[in-house]
């Protein structure tokens, strides 16, 4: 069963009572500020027993699983990473480490600095 409450987005929401259950009337905020009061079935209000648990069983299966996946991509992503640079040995094509890539990246912006500020500074005494 489902309900259309606005044609714009909701805002916000509250409900009669407590977090132990009991709350049957639940007041729905849109975003022009027109407010709706609807009343929900006992079953929605009222928790049934060991509902909580299950509840919070299913959670923690779902975190496990989503962990796992994410595991496992890490693990294909990893896997496909090395077969890629196998492959790039094996061609004789592997390429410098970043780091070192990086430095020589550096070396060089610094070289070039040090060459412009020097022409700048010859250029200037000559003058």
């Amino acid at each position: 069963y489902s309900h259309k409450v606005s044609d714009v987005s909701l805002s916000s929401i509250s409900v009669e009572g407590n977090t132990q259950g009991g709350g049957k009337l639940v007041a729905v905020g849109d975003a022009n500020g027109t407010v709706s009061l609807l009343e929900v079935c006992d079953s929605l209000a009222y928790p049934k027993q060991n509902e909580k648990s299950i509840v919070n069983a299913m959670f923690e299966r779902e975190t496990k699983r989503e962990k796992n996946l994410e595991v496992r991509e890490r693990d294909v992503k990893r896997a496909r990473a090395q077969e890629e640079e196998r492959m790039k040995i094996e061609k004789g094509e592997a390429e410098f480490d970043v780091d070192n890539q990086e430095k020589d990246e550096l070396v060089r912006l610094e070289d070039e600095f040090f060459t412009f500020v020097n022409e700048t500074y010859d250029d200037s005494r000559n003058e």
